[in-house]
């Protein structure tokens, strides 16, 4: 986890100084090369700013400014998938699950494309990527505890896949786990799956958000120990957020809240830049690289993949 924790920039950059945001772990970097870099700028107020010019933009290795060669404004919308738990113990969460839900949906803007599948047996899904609201709320409407073990770790695998595969993709992937700490059925998680897993929700720039109810089959005990390790490794390793709780209505909240910052990443990230730049010719294999901006007013904030934390 620890190298996939460090292959990210993550600095908030406010116009007229520079914050070292590097090195940048094992990204590869050659000095003769051009390279690139995703760039997403706000005004004070958080709104995204849309007028950048690659005049306005300062890339800099080891203190040396870097030529900038393009920069091309990016628009990629969220797209959410919401994977709920209806297998055996979720029975008890399911009405506080559906009401969470429907918050969700409410707090999300209406642009941004739904899926709902579910984990028991295996991942399977209700509804398609849509902005159908109604239809999304039909399918919450009947979600139901359909027995058998609940599959999380074999949808976050055939997620990741599927956005591997994805070779036209021209969205950010937030994907949502609301689940019970309960028995685990998931078939793929050996060998090396969980990290592959990993190494490709990050690289196609996915969040993964696990709300996990651990009550009354706690983490204290076998039952949802593995849900509990993949959601927490998973959240941190794509920046975004795992959470237990011990009473199910907590989902009316959270859900509402992780749909709130969903919304926000995706003002920024549907207005963002990528950055291609030349670094100098007698720079560093392993420099510090600072990003600003030259205009006032304006936080910058870099990532190499398009994923803002």
């Amino acid at each position: 986890m620890t190298h996939l924790l460090r292959r990210w920039l993550a600095v908030s950059v406010v116009a007229g100084s520079l914050l070292t945001g590097g090195p940048w772990g094992d990204i590869p970097v050659a000095s003769a090369q051009e390279q690139s870099l995703y760039i997403a700028f706000a005004s004070g107020d958080g709104e995204p700013v849309t007028d950048m010019t690659a005049d306005d933009v300062v890339v800099e290795w080891d203190g040396v400014a870097c030529e900038i060669v393009e920069l091309e404004p990016v628009n990629w919308p969220a797209r959410v998938t919401v994977y709920v738990d209806n297998a055996t113990e979720s029975q008890a969460a399911i009405p506080d699950m559906r009401e969470g839900l429907r918050l969700f949906l409410n707090a999300l803007p209406p642009d941004i494309e739904v899926a709902i599948a579910t984990l028991a047996g295996r991942p399977q899904y209700r509804v398609r990527h849509t902005t159908d609201r109604q239809e999304l709320l039909d399918a919450i409407g009947v979600l139901a505890s359909e027995g058998a073990a609940a599959t999380f770790f074999d949808a976050l695998y055939e997620e990741a896949e599927r956005l591997e595969d994805d070779r036209e993709r021209q969205y950010l992937s937030a994907v949502v786990m609301v689940a019970t700490a309960g028995s685990e059925g998931s078939r793929r998680a050996r060998g090396d799956a969980v990290q592959r897993t990993m190494d490709r929700l990050y690289d196609n720039a996915a969040t993964v958000y696990t709300l996990l109810f651990t009550s009354p089959y706690g983490v204290g005990r076998n039952l949802g120990r593995a849900q509990a390790q993949w959601g927490g490794d998973i959240a941190a390793a794509t920046r975004a957020r795992y959470e237990e709780m011990v009473v199910s209505t907590r989902f009316r909240t959270l859900l509402p809240e992780v749909a709130a910052d969903i919304a926000r990443r995706h003002r920024l990230t549907s207005h963002q830049y990528r950055v291609t730049y030349r670094p100098p010719d007698d720079a560093s294999d392993q420099p510090r690289i600072q990003v600003g901006s030259a205009r006032t007013g304006i936080a910058a904030m870099p990532t190499d993949n398009g994923n803002i934390p």
